[in-house]
């Protein structure tokens, strides 16, 4: 039979991202807007459907950002979508963070029918 191969990884004592493998907002807001806009131009709200649009839109957002090369972070993304009836939202989150590597971005997307916000965050692994 065939042998297995244990990896053993060391520490890499790399404690900040390089300049040029920051996350940067601007750059994850315009994959966001990219992700949402193709996705959601044509939509009309509907709650059964809504469920199944955020979890899309989540994986599509993340995948988009993942491109954007920033390694040793982790994305989290988040998405609400409701139903546009001329109400107030604010949507809002909270995470413990280094202020000098981690960020997010956010985007919201707005119709005759809908909207939504979706918020990247990049945290990065020490």
């Amino acid at each position: 039979m065939g042998e297995q191969h244990v990896h053993v990884w060391e520490n890499t004592y790399i404690m900040q991202p390089k300049d040029d493998e920051k996350f940067l907002p601007s750059k994850v807001q315009e994959a966001i807007e990219r992700v949402m806009n193709d996705y959601l131009k044509d939509k009309e709200y509907y709650p059964e459907d809504a469920k199944m649009w955020t979890l899309d839109l989540s994986n599509e957002i993340k995948a988009a950002v993942k491109e954007l090369n920033n390694p040793r972070y982790k994305i989290i993304v988040q998405v609400v979508i409701g139903e546009q009836a001329s109400q107030g939202i604010r949507v809002a989150s909270k995470c413990l963070w280094d202020t000098s590597s981690d960020n997010w971005a956010s985007y919201t997307f707005q119709n005759n029918s809908l909207f939504a916000v979706g918020m990247v965050f990049g945290c990065y692994y020490e």
